[in-house]
């Protein structure tokens, strides 16, 4: 019997059916919401703050929902402004106080414009957007102040920049500075009993209070500051050193905000003293519902705790802030404290209270739609169709007795036990970061349970001598390369797969790569495969080959052509290796060292963000080898390895680490068009359930000399974007085209140019 992969339709349950018609409703406030307020006010407006937040929000509704309209309205507020703030070009004048004025150039709510500026910027990169936001920061970051963020706004205003403009230039600097100017606020203005800021030092307790004596802290200003940090952390390096400082900040802060909601749903202006400035308000409310929701959106926050708050804010922002014309209501107007007797109503309405609506109502959509992602429920079942006939099998030792094995037309002749060693390693890294997502009660979720109970049997069974499927870790060089993978689905899922295995499990393991330095690697791509064993064996604290790890990186680096394309030694082959070896492995390598804390010659920090650098660029060139029909060239060696041509793709956007001109809803629609192109409807699948040799379905004389079925389960080194949680934007960012279709329909692209190799590096000592 031949099988084919079909992806049926399924019938939701009501609760996911509920969601799925809320979602909806929701899209359609948004889009009611928006163009109200894009009807009724011109583009050409000031880049000050107020018109600046507005524009945060409309960036995200534009990224939720792909409404091209909105991208052109920020663009053309964008050029209008000339892609500035403050426009003086005197820097002995620029200020950093309050101002209004050209000459204000350091004051943050001249800056929070650089966000839009270099979200438009990823979109279509040109330089000329964010020049002028990278001479003004970096200009700041040169100068000795640290005090530039001596009110609450400002931390919305200018942070998210650091780390946006971090992204763009991997200038630490950015990250650096960020961190001094936050403690430096934080000395200024926050109470660390209550995990709340004072707007600013004018409102410290007890110099100030409320009415009622009260400490008094602004519910916008907090508003502001939520928000701002869970835009930072959201674009935060996973590894970066202060990450949890600004974690537990968040989290802190959430709980203290949780607790001070009103049962009507909203927060009161002044947020300990209701009394103070009694009744509801937009602006803080719908700030406080974006950062909470984006907490539990990105697993900061429980969904059991705070989603009763973040239903009860959106009761309120959808039955009294929303007005029936899309006006949005109740927003106190531009201050900067709760002011007793003021008066705010139905017609109260201001452009950042608008742009505060559009950022809690789109991640409200992403929470809501996150189980039933129509492109992320095809993947999940492709990934579980391939996996479950491996591990089922191999968790029970049964793998090598009923596993269908077939094996190229040129076969030369080695052990064919090889394979089994090729399935299960190769299928693992693809596999390992999906598995390390945290357990629910989906049917993904249980999907992930299944395979990893799977999985931890089955990495005890690789290499239990007494098991039947005792992996053939020795007597032949294949191993190496195998073990390699093995090891790098251990770095992949470095918590959930290699920290629960028991202590003889892993002394198995160290033994098993250990011996395998008996082999001596072609002159090849084969160095990274005893790089990554060695570098993961550091990682774990073990006795490990230094000479090996240096080596394959002093040869990788002498390999490198340019442009992002490695030489599979010292001759250039053109081919995918590139995708399948050079670029995962090397950054793999180099992380994990820099994991392990290890000190040699070689400066592993400084050669992983070269190498990161050059894995964008060849991500570049990889999505824009896609068609517009989901295909893409076949040629070189190897190409039955199918979806892993496309690995440094997905890594990238495993990471977060996407090069600008291919965002996240652009890079998922290419990847699940290649995906259906290859696999639906097509034989890629034996009577076993086992992938077959070929290209897009049975094609066996596309094979190669090595090559056997387990060869090819290196297709799931495709599939990494599936360890970012359903919610993330990567699976809620509207579908984009890929840089070929935008090109063939006439459509705005990004130009293509060479990228310089950067800075030479030389051994530390």
């Amino acid at each position: 019997m031949l099988c084919f992969l079909m992806v049926s339709c399924i019938t939701l349950p009501v609760s996911a059916a509920k969601r799925s018609n809320e979602a909806s409703e929701v899209r359609t406030i948004i889009q009611r919401v928006n163009d109200y307020w894009q009807s009724h006010h011109s583009a050409k407006a000031s880049a000050f703050w107020d018109n600046a937040a507005y524009h945060t929000g409309n960036m995200e509704a534009y990224r939720l929902t792909g409404n091209d309209a909105y991208r052109t309205y920020s663009e053309d507020w964008a050029e209008y402004n000339e892609w500035k703030g403050a426009k003086s070009n005197n820097t002995s004048c620029w200020k950093h106080t309050y101002g209004e004025t050209d000459d204000y150039v350091l004051f943050g709510d001249w800056q929070i414009c650089f966000q839009t500026y270099v979200d438009l910027y990823n979109i279509l990169p040109e330089n000329r957007k964010i020049s002028r936001a990278r001479k003004v920061m970096e200009y700041e970051m040169g100068t000795s102040r640290n005090d530039y963020w001596w009110w609450a706004d400002g931390l919305y205003m200018v942070m998210p920049v650091m780390t946006k403009l971090y992204k763009v230039t991997q200038n630490s600097l950015y990250l650096d500075k960020l961190y001094k100017y936050l403690r430096v606020a934080d000395s200024l203005m926050y109470d660390v009993d209550e995990g709340l800021y004072f707007r600013d030092a004018k409102y410290v307790y007890p110099k100030h209070c409320t009415v009622n004596g009260k400490k008094d802290f602004w519910a916008r200003g907090d508003g502001w500051v939520l928000a701002g940090l869970a835009k930072v952390i959201a674009d935060l390096p996973i590894d970066y050193r202060h990450r949890s400082f600004f974690i537990q900040k968040f989290q802190h802060m959430a709980q203290a905000v949780a607790v001070l909601q009103r049962p009507e749903g909203y927060w009161t202006r002044s947020l300990m003293d209701a009394d103070h400035a009694p009744g509801p308000e937009t602006s803080g409310t719908a700030f406080f519902m974006y950062g909470l929701m984006w907490g539990v959106n990105y697993g900061l926050l429980a969904e059991a705790d705070y989603m009763p708050v973040i239903n009860r804010a959106w009761n309120y922002l959808k039955n009294t802030a929303l007005q029936k014309d899309g006006r949005i209501g109740y927003v106190q107007p531009i201050g900067e404290k709760a002011i007793p007797g003021q008066m705010i109503d139905e017609k109260s309405t201001a452009n950042f209270g608008v742009g505060a609506f559009l950022l809690a109502a789109c991640e409200y959509v992403r929470y809501l739609e996150a189980p039933v992602n129509a492109d992320r429920a095809y993947w999940c079942q492709l990934l579980y169709n391939m996996a479950k006939p491996v591990l089922s099998l191999m968790a029970e030792g049964r793998l090598q007795q009923e596993m269908e094995v077939e094996v190229s037309p040129s076969w030369d002749g080695r052990d064919k036990r090889v394979t089994y060693m090729e399935t299960f390693g190769r299928l693992m890294a693809g596999l390992a970061p999906w598995l390390s997502l945290p357990d629910d009660d989906t049917t993904e979720g249980r999907q992930r349970l299944e395979l990893r109970t799977w999985a931890l049997s089955s990495y005890a069974n690789a290499v239990n001598p007494s098991s039947p499927d005792y992996l053939l870790w020795r007597g032949h060089g294949q191993a190496l390369v195998d073990a390699a993978y093995i090891a790098e689905s251990f770095l992949r899922g470095f918590d959930s797969l290699w920290m629960p295995l028991d202590s003889l499990t892993k002394q198995r393991y160290i033994a098993e790569f250990t011996q395998l330095r008996r082999v001596d690697p072609p002159y090849t791509n084969w160095l990274l495969f005893s790089s990554i064993i060695e570098s993961f064996l550091a990682k774990c604290g073990q006795p490990h080959d230094e000479f090996r790890i240096n080596t394959a990186i002093r040869k990788t680096e002498e390999w490198y052509t340019g442009d992002g394309w490695y030489a599979d030694g010292p001759e250039f082959s053109f081919d995918y290796y590139s995708s399948y070896v050079f670029h995962p492995m090397y950054l793999e390598t180099l992380h994990a060292m820099m994991d392990a804390g290890s000190r040699t010659r070689i400066a592993y920090a400084a050669y992983y963000s070269r190498a990161l650098r050059r894995t964008q660029k060849y991500s570049l060139v990889l999505e824009r080898l896609i068609s517009p029909e989901g295909t893409f060239p076949v040629f070189g060696r190897s190409i039955p390895y199918r979806l892993a041509t496309m690995q440094p793709l997905a890594l990238m956007a495993l990471q977060g680490t996407l090069p600008a001109g291919v965002g996240n809803g652009q890079v998922r629609a290419a990847l699940t068009s290649v995906m259906h192109r290859m696999f639906d409807g097509v034989e890629n699948f034996n009577s076993g359930g086992f992938l077959t040799i070929g290209f897009v379905g049975r094609q066996p004389n596309v094979s190669d000399w090595y090559t056997n079925n387990g060869s090819l389960y290196m297709t799931s080194l495709g599939f990494l974007p599936l360890g970012l949680p359903a919610t993330h934007p990567f699976w809620t960012d509207a579908a984009q085209p890929c840089t070929n279709a935008k090109a063939w329909g006439a459509q705005p692209f990004p130009k293509d140019h060479h990228w310089e190799n950067g800075t030479k590096l030389k051994d530390l000592f």
